[in-house]
């Protein structure tokens, strides 16, 4: 009877084991950054140039398809199981320069790697885009540099600091990632005003 009844509880054990093994475990999301549509119209010639749009610069941490949030202050972190399709700074340069080039403001804006010559040269780092879930469901905060020179990067024309926020619906990376796409949009309409400005201003 004791050997029945161990003979019962391994075969029990081996059966719940089994069932345990059976859960399918939850699948890895990827999110496209969706920013929101431009709302800049398009208006006069300011500077007779090309310009050009170099590749948007990151640090190694903010360089990654990893989703970041923030609980604390000074603290950062990265989502599980969520991720970008590539790294956010890699989109950066081309959703600016589309933005750019429809203000009418130059003669024409492309991404450095098209290979096309121009007279003025804008560089952009990205220093910060995470969820801030000090407050739940948070902001969305991003925070970009700009310099404006001339297309060999020898003569700094102008420089300056963007930062904008969105608030998150949902405590979550699918919440975090629309915020970062409705914060980032505002934010690069600033970049695109401001170049504008900065070159006419620099003749």
């Amino acid at each position: 009877m004791k050997r029945r009844a161990a003979g019962l509880g391994l075969a029990l054990a081996g059966l719940l084991a089994g069932c345990g093994g059976l859960g399918t475990p939850p699948a890895h999301r990827y999110f496209v950054l969706d920013v929101a549509p431009t709302r800049l119209a398009a208006g006069a010639l300011q500077r007779d140039a090309m310009l050009l749009v170099a590749s948007t610069t990151a640090s190694s941490f903010y360089d990654t398809q990893e989703i970041i949030y923030s609980r604390r202050s000074g603290e950062r972190a990265y989502y599980q199981l969520s991720s970008w399709t590539e790294p956010p700074n890699r989109s950066v340069a081309t959703l600016l320069a589309a933005r750019i080039a429809r203000t009418g403001a130059f003669r024409g804006a492309v991404e450095t790697v098209s290979g096309v010559r121009g007279g003025l040269l804008l560089r952009t780092h990205l220093v910060e885009l995470y969820h801030d879930a000090a407050s739940p469901p948070g902001l969305a905060r991003v925070m970009l540099t700009a310099e404006l020179s001339d297309s060999a990067g020898r003569t700094l024309l102008a420089q300056r600091s963007f930062s904008g926020s969105a608030p998150v619906a949902t405590y979550d990376a699918a919440g975090a990632v629309q915020g970062l796409g409705q914060a980032l949009g505002p934010l690069l309409d600033e970049v695109a005003g401001w170049a504008a400005q900065a070159a006419a201003s620099a003749r």
